[in-house]
């Protein structure tokens, strides 16, 4: 189901990078028979003496910097990615740096896949996924964020 929701997303053959915990690997067989995958586990002769404690934010490090992401909208490692992908696309001026979108998709709820692929302001739950405005605008002052947020509303 996972793949059949995120393949026109990906490019197949391409090499995919799964941040997961899950340790039955054959669940992301329909992936494997698509992609060239590769999981933190596939590299832990490299890191040998590094505390598993880390291992999710190597997770984190790894997507970040990935052309498209797939997460899960109540996750909080999702989120700390999004977040740190505006970062990245702000600070060198990737697609979507102006209007705060991403090439982000949450598998789960169907009404939030798309989400981060548009600009949205700051609305309630706030919990539940990162916003534009703290990447977009991390180096305005408040009166300029209050004005665009204003300007967004409108729109």
């Amino acid at each position: 189901e996972l793949y059949d929701l995120s393949k026109d997303e990906l490019h197949q053959g391409s090499t995919l990078y799964i941040a997961t915990d899950e340790k039955n690997k054959s669940y992301f067989k329909p992936f494997r028979e698509n992609y060239d995958l590769v999981f933190l586990d596939d590299f832990l002769d490299v890191i040998p003496t590094v505390n598993t404690n880390y291992y999710g934010m190597i997770d984190q490090l790894v997507a970040y910097k990935s052309q498209v992401f797939y997460g899960t909208w109540w996750s909080t490692l999702s989120g700390y990615v999004n977040r740190m992908r505006g970062y990245y696309i702000s600070k060198n001026k990737l697609e979507g740096y102006k209007d705060g979108s991403m090439d982000s998709y949450y598998f789960v709820p169907e009404g939030r896949v798309r989400e981060m692929k548009q600009y949205i302001p700051i609305r309630f739950p706030i919990y539940c996924r990162e916003f534009p405005i703290s990447w977009r605008d991390i180096d305005k002052g408040i009166k300029e964020i209050a004005n665009s947020i204003k300007e967004a509303i409108k729109r």
